[in-house]
């Protein structure tokens, strides 16, 4: 069976996810966006928060956001770029599909995009479970005939218990632009990162693999990269590790494509 689309949140269409292990996740076609991702006997990997709107059009706070063709506002578009707000479609050959813990959504250009980015491209977002994994999957297609830029990113909010009982591990010896300090570049030397007051660093050269202790729920999830609608008290229960091409924008020629993977893993 295909991956069925039911009315979510407001009545946004929604792709439910399933494995047989008893994992499951949501996807909704505005902004190709996971909201949800439950592994097989576990508890909610994704933040979501409490003051988060759906409405067609509008970014969804929280989940998986994905950032294209500009992150954050590096550039003349809109904060974030265009697609985490706009409506994805089912690829022409998912219905051909029997496979339900998988989904591929596309965004082509039309001239809503090209008004803000005048070029022609095809984006895939796919977007698959198993037990204990959640693996999405970017791909950009250059279908015009000039070259373009472009930066992305997974947004990804991951649920925690308590920030105070949380580490991030995989970044020593890691440079890092500090945005809370004007963009200066600094060398992580400890042995964890662990949040204590705000934070906000872009890790140039990042490390494939980032473990995230959560102390609190007893687990630690793992990211593997190929690649805010908040209440006062949200920042508390939710940490954001983003996998990102932003350091250096892909230049893409006409017909070439360029893709990159997240996977996250309870471990």
């Amino acid at each position: 069976m295909t991956p069925p689309i039911v009315p979510g949140k407001n009545g946004m269409s929604t792709v439910l996810l399933s494995h047989p292990s008893g994992s499951s996740a949501d996807v909704y076609l505005n902004g190709a966006h996971v909201t949800s991702w439950i592994p097989a006997g576990g508890k909610e990997v994704l933040f979501m928060g409490k003051t988060a709107a759906f409405a067609p059009g509008d970014p969804i706070r929280g989940g998986i956001p994905v950032v294209f063709p500009q992150f954050a506002n590096t550039g003349p578009l809109p904060q974030h770029g265009f697609a985490r707000k706009t409506e994805w479609e089912l690829a022409e050959n998912a219905d051909a599909s029997d496979d339900p813990s998988s989904v591929k959504l596309v965004l082509t250009d039309d001239h809503r995009t090209r008004e803000l980015w005048p070029y022609h491209f095809r984006t895939e977002l796919t977007a698959r479970i198993d037990e204990k994994s959640l693996q999405v999957k970017l791909e950009v297609f250059n279908t015009g005939d000039e070259i373009f830029s472009f930066t992305a990113a997974f947004h990804t909010y991951i649920a925690i218990a308590d920030i105070r009982e949380t580490a991030l591990r995989g970044f020593t010896g890691k440079w890092y632009l500090d945005k809370t300090q004007g963009g200066n570049e600094t060398k992580d030397e400890a042995k964890k990162l662990v949040i204590v007051d705000e934070t906000d660093r872009v890790y140039l050269k990042a490390p494939k693999k980032v473990e995230v202790e959560d102390r609190g729920n007893d687990r630690r999830i793992e990211k593997v990269t190929g690649f805010i609608g908040l209440d006062t008290d949200d920042y508390m229960r939710m940490v954001c590790v983003e996998a990102a091409q932003i350091g250096s924008p892909v230049e893409l020629k006409p017909a070439a494509t360029w893709s990159g993977t997240q996977t996250l893993a309870i471990v």
